[in-house]
């Protein structure tokens, strides 16, 4: 995750999918990482990390650091240590062959995911929402489910430009 926004979007998801199917079942894991531990303090006023803590499998803890990087993930959401997306690709990576998608464009060959000896490593960039869904559900997921997932969501509405950009 990127910013604030990414992790309040993650949580309104939370919420979302659990008001349609009563409970939330990640069939591939998520990593997220906050990036500062202020931005944890403002989501804690707002209630947004009650949500997030509710369907981690592990949540950081400074008086408990890991001791090592990690090396193989359960499909679950892990709430990281806040800064730097982790800095995934520099200490932890993905298993070799993994297929990764990521909010993060530090996704060049070989830093989050190597190649195995059967399949190349791949790295897909893609938005919040459809990491978040992508984690949840095992695979992308279709224009359905994506738009009841982000139902109430206030997203960034791009479209390219109607007029000629050159001349």
């Amino acid at each position: 995750m990127v910013h604030k926004g990414d992790l309040k979007i993650l949580s309104q998801m939370l919420k979302n999918l659990e008001q349609k199917s009563g409970e939330v079942i990640f069939k591939a894991p998520l990593i997220v990482a906050a990036p500062t531990y202020n931005i944890i303090e403002e989501l804690k006023e707002e209630g947004d990390w009650d949500i997030l803590k509710k369907y981690s499998g592990f949540e950081f803890n400074d008086n408990s650091p890991k001791s090592s990087a990690r090396k193989e993930y359960k499909n679950m959401m892990y709430l990281e240590r806040p800064g730097c997306n982790l800095c995934m690709g520099n200490q932890e990576k993905a298993a070799k062959g993994d297929t990764v998608m990521s909010t993060s464009t530090r996704l060049f060959q070989g830093r989050v995911v190597e190649d195995s000896e059967r399949k190349k490593g791949e790295s897909l960039l893609s938005s919040t929402p459809v990491v978040v869904l992508s984690a949840i559900l095992g695979r992308t997921p279709n224009i359905k489910e994506y738009q009841l997932a982000v139902s109430g969501i206030k997203l960034t509405k791009f479209a390219p430009p109607k007029g000629k950009m050159c001349s």
